[in-house]
This record gives structure tokens, sequence and C-alpha cells, in this order.
């Protein structure tokens, strides 16, 4: 094997939260050399968790562990004359630049990619923020769930009689980092084509929205507005949905090629492979509930496993739904070894998200996050 990827590349992570940090955990991951440069008081993930035992911790936070491993931290007050001087000599050495910081607030303290371009102009400065660098909302407050609502997604997740709903986790923020870490590779492409560098802005809110083809493509082209319905995807064929079982639930997809035989098959009742609902996908889709007075009390009584397996056997693409600790005893996962561990300091052996895809030449790296500063005295540029 070679160098891992990014090998020789520096990359000064001046961004807070979730999206700029993930993009720059990407960064490390291939092997760039990746500088947090944190307030004094440390990123505010620090102070989010989960924490062991619940104790919190800002050394032992979860989420900035997940977010920040194989990376070195610097803190600076950026508010002081001598904060600032430290990261223009970092930059003087730096390839790409991250940060996330509200619009107009770099160019306040002298620092915005007009100021820095004279003296760095092959630097590659990627801007990571809720809703963007130009715009009404600019100025806005933001985060995942403000982008969920804004990009529309809220407006078609939910039952159709009820208030809108969020999804998991934090959708917007990973859809922004990942934007961004695509768009830093492609800036540095150009440069080593040109030599030039660029700024790169990206909003989580975009990035976000064009994940989502329904309230956009379908409004624009069709003057059609997709409405909540259920958990039901709008697939075009039905069943498309998820369904409890006996241990947990399940997503049932029936497809529509071979759909009658192999759902009888799979029910165990031959006999329905000639039933109007499973011959006819459109009375299917209309008879909806007839259909699942059939189908529910099978699935209530078969196990997820048993299901997923027996589905996958006859190319009927079913997944469960599954909780964490289903997760982590994943025989799929293991073998791809997604969950990896890192010897975290302060904390110990610790189980971790690892890579989530694999290079045959370069590899990847996968280490711990730093402490708060704990790299000030080693880098030179921040040590001077």
């Amino acid at each position: 094997m070679t160098d891992s990827a990014l090998d020789g590349l520096r990359v000064i992570d001046l961004s807070q939260g979730i999206a700029g940090p993930y993009c720059a955990r990407l960064l490390a991951d291939l092997g760039a050399e990746v500088i947090k440069v944190e307030p004094p008081e440390g990123d505010f993930t620090r102070r989010l968790g989960p924490f062991p035992g619940d104790v919190p911790d800002p050394e032992k936070s979860g989420l900035f562990i997940h977010l920040n491993g194989n990376k070195q931290s610097v803190t600076l007050d950026l508010d002081s004359h001598e904060g600032r001087a430290v990261l223009r000599r970092l930059l003087a050495s730096a390839d790409v630049l991250i940060e996330s910081e509200t619009p107009g607030r770099m160019a306040e303290l002298g620092l915005d990619f007009g100021d820095i371009s004279g003296t760095c102009p092959k630097l590659v400065y990627c801007s990571v923020t809720p809703f963007g660098q130009t715009g009404p909302y600019a100025q806005f407050r933001g985060n995942s769930l403000t982008c969920m609502a804004l990009s529309g997604l809220m407006y078609v997740t939910g039952d159709p009689d009820k208030e809108p709903l969020a999804t998991g986790g934090e959708p917007a923020d990973y859809f922004g980092g990942l934007h961004a870490w695509v768009s830093v590779l492609a800036a540095l492409e150009h440069r080593a084509e040109t030599g030039a560098g660029q700024h790169i802005d990206v909003s989580c809110l975009e990035a976000l929205g064009s994940a989502d083809e329904y309230n956009t493509t379908m409004y624009a082209w069709l003057g059609a507005i997709r409405r909540r319905f259920y958990s039901r995807h709008h697939f075009p064929a039905y069943p498309s949905e998820i369904f409890p079982c006996r241990d947990g639930h399940i997503v049932v997809i029936g497809g529509a090629t071979g759909f009658p035989l192999m759902m009888a098959i799979l029910l165990e009742q031959p006999e329905l492979e000639e039933h109007p609902l499973f011959q006819n996908l459109w009375l299917r889709t209309l008879q909806w509930e007839e259909f699942e007075k059939i189908l529910r009390p099978y699935l209530m009584e078969h196990d997820w496993l048993d299901l997923l397996t027996r589905a996958q056997e006859l190319r009927v693409p079913f997944a469960a739904v599954m909780s964490p600790q289903t997760l982590f005893e994943s025989d799929h996962l293991a073998e791809r070894r997604f969950f990896g561990e890192i010897d975290q300091p302060g904390v110990g052996r610790l189980p971790a998200i690892g890579t989530v895809f694999r290079m045959s030449e370069t590899p990847l790296a996968s280490g711990p996050a730093p402490a708060l500063g704990a790299d000030s005295a080693e880098v030179p540029e921040a040590a001077e």
C-alpha cells in the first residue's frame, strides 16, 4: 500500500458544530493533517455529550470525539490581535481553511477570503453555514431542525392529519458536511491544474433541499404537491412502507415485477397470487387498507430476521428497522468493519464508527480526538 490519499495536505478547521468538523474529519481520515482551531472554551460540541456515565466532561463528549478524530487542537482567541496573527501564520502554510462563522464575522476580523487570498493565493477557503453567504436568510441563526423545516423536507414527513415531523438525527449538518468535503476535493483538483485557490460557499439548507426531489422537481415540473402519508414512501409501487412485526418493524417493498407470486410465496399463501389486490398495482394502491388486512397479521407472527432473510432470497427488498443494539450486533456491519475501536485519552477503548468507504491503495486513518489545546505548543506556527 502507498501513503494515505491526502498525505501532505494541511487543513485548518476553524469550524464548530457538526457540518464543518465532519468535512474536516473526512479529510483527516484520508490522511490530511487537520489542525482544529478552537476558542479558549473549546468547540461547543464538547459540552453536548453524550458522556460516559452521563457525567459532563469536555474531553469525553461522544459527539466531539466522533467529529474530530485524527485532528490536532490549537486554542486561539480570534477577538485578540495575537490570536488573529497566529491564525494568519497557520494559513500561510495551509492548503484548506474550513470555517462556519455567521456571514460577515470573518470580514469583521479581517480574515475573510478577500483578506486572506492576497497573501495565500492557493488557499481553498470553505465556508459552511446554515443558509449560505448571501440572501435574506444569510444572517439568520439555524441548525439541522431549521433547515429541515425551511427545505420542505419536514412538509412531506408525518401523517396527513397531523403536524409535520422532523427526521431523527441532524441530516442537514451531515449533508452540508458531505457537500463541503466533495467541493474541497474538487477545488484542490482545480488548484492542481491552475495553481489558484478559491472560495466555497456551502449552504446546509440547500444541501438538504437538493436531496428531496418531491419538493423541487415534482412541484417545478408538475405543480403537484406531495402530501404527508404516514410512513409510506412515494415509490411508484405499493406496498412501500414500514410495518410492525413480532419483534420490531420491517420495511416492506413489494415492487412491481413478479409481485403476485413472490409475495404469495413469502406469505406462505400461494392462492394469493390470483387475488385481485395482488394482481393489480393500482387497485392495491387505492384499496391499501384491504391489502393490509392480509399482510399485517402475517407480519405480526414473524420476526424481522426471518422476514428479511426470506424476502431477500426471493429478491424482494425488505429491510429491518434497526435499533442501536441490533446495529452493533449486525453480522454485515461487523464483516464490513463499520464499527471499530479507538483509544481515547482519558476515556480508554471506545467503540467508534469506522470509515464509510474502502480504498484499495490508500489506507484510511482512525484515531482519537484531541484534548482541548493539546497541540498548541507542538504546532510551530501556534507556538511562536
